[in-house]
């Protein structure tokens, strides 16, 4: 395992840490399939009844590193793109796949791919500075990590499609009222919010969580790649777009 994911295990409790502060944990395909090796590790090993997904800083996930973009040149090749791509996917297929519980803890930025990621959790608590946004149609791109999918179902097409469109900035505690976030707490009390909804969650049997996990999303398997897989699509073209480059340039120059 690399140092830019930490693990930790504790009794049944696997903590997973997204671990490039400097970056606000975003992204690479590296990272990407390390996380997911994780996750279905847990089906592998037995030994894990929950599943914590947190980022080191201040910060949950920036999304995808731009670095990784750019060190794929001006017009980065389809099939690059397509390499690339499948990695970050596959994480958030791994979330959906686990067979425990995932609690995305969201403390600052949760932008972009790192929307996805939380969105695709199963649970999510949020200190009470974090701050959401999909962010993808204000660079020129669409989602890539199925918000298209898993959004909708969680807040309605509505809300959602205001989210995807506008790409609004979501502080906690809207992003609770819309039932994005199931708990905020105060970002110093946080660990202590993690740890009061773990106890409830065990006051489950193992078995029996592990069971309701799956009715209620082995069935988003099938639609989630299906999604992922128009998503990339579409992705790939608005990367290789020249909107996106534009708008890319301005970032960077800021």
């Amino acid at each position: 395992m690399s140092d830019e994911l930490l693990t930790q295990s504790d009794g049944l409790v696997r903590r997973l840490t997204l671990n490039r502060p400097r970056r606000r944990n975003a992204l690479t395909p590296d990272l990407a399939r390390e996380l997911a090796a994780q996750l279905d590790e847990v089906e592998e090993t037995g030994d894990t009844e929950l599943v914590i997904l947190a980022g080191a800083g201040g910060h949950f996930c920036a999304g995808l590193d731009l670095h990784w973009l750019q060190s794929l040149g001006d017009i980065a090749t389809t099939s690059a793109l397509q390499r690339g791509l499948g990695d970050f996917q596959s994480a958030v297929l791994a979330i959906v796949r686990c067979p425990v519980p995932v609690i995305a803890v969201v403390q600052g930025t949760a932008a972009g791919f790192g929307f996805d990621l939380a969105v695709a959790c199963d649970l999510r608590i949020a200190g009470a500075g974090a701050l959401f946004t999909s962010a993808f149609a204000r660079m020129g791109l669409v989602p890539d990590g199925g918000s298209t999918f898993t959004l909708p179902r969680l807040i309605g097409p509505g809300p959602a499609l205001r989210l995807l469109l506008a790409g609004e900035t979501l502080d906690a505690a809207d992003a609770h009222a819309l039932g994005l976030v199931d708990q905020v707490v105060e970002d110093a009390a946080l660990d202590d919010g993690v740890r009061t909804m773990t106890e409830r969650l065990f006051s489950g049997a193992p078995a029996s969580n592990r069971t309701i996990k799956r009715l209620v999303r082995a069935g988003e398997l099938g639609a989630l790649e299906q999604v992922l897989a128009m998503e990339g699509a579409s992705q790939i073209q608005a990367l290789q777009g020249p909107e996106f480059r534009q708008r890319l340039e301005r970032f960077l120059a800021r």
